[in-house]
């Protein structure tokens, strides 16, 4: 990392890019890229909030944030592959955000001594494939 370039760089998102794309790499992966914009994502909204936020506040944070990266890229590739209709992809996502709050809240990460990196992101995906399944699912209410 560069940090004269950073300095040189806006505060903030332009900053925060410039990190997530130097450590992560350009994303070769849908995976990958769900990864650099919940990275991205948190980097920001921390930056951005009022206080300082616990650890595990960041971490429900990024979780949240990755598992519905996550929901956009199935939505995507459903879209593309025509086995759901953009007005139904935009509903699911418009809710998804809601239901992955109250999933990762429930989830309780600060009553967990520690959580393997795989194992995080493995439950983001279960959340991800749940958010898909449960409102595609439901159809259009």
């Amino acid at each position: 990392l560069d940090v004269e370039h950073i300095s040189s760089l806006p505060p903030g998102r332009e900053q925060c890019i410039y990190i997530v794309n130097t450590l992560l790499g350009a994303p070769s992966h849908p995976d990958e890229v769900a990864l650099a914009a919940a990275t991205l994502r948190t980097m920001v909204e921390v930056q951005k909030a009022s206080e300082a936020m616990s650890p595990e506040h960041t971490m429900e944070m990024f979780l949240q944030n990755l598992a519905y990266e996550q929901v956009l890229v199935e939505l995507t590739s459903q879209r593309r592959s025509d086995s759901i209709t953009p007005q139904r992809a935009k509903q699911i996502e418009d809710r998804a955000k809601k239901f992955l709050r109250a999933s990762v809240t429930a989830l309780r990460l600060k009553d967990k001594a520690e959580v393997s990196a795989q194992g995080f992101v493995d439950y983001a995906a279960s959340l991800a494939s749940r958010v898909v399944t449960i409102f595609r699912l439901r159809g259009a209410e």
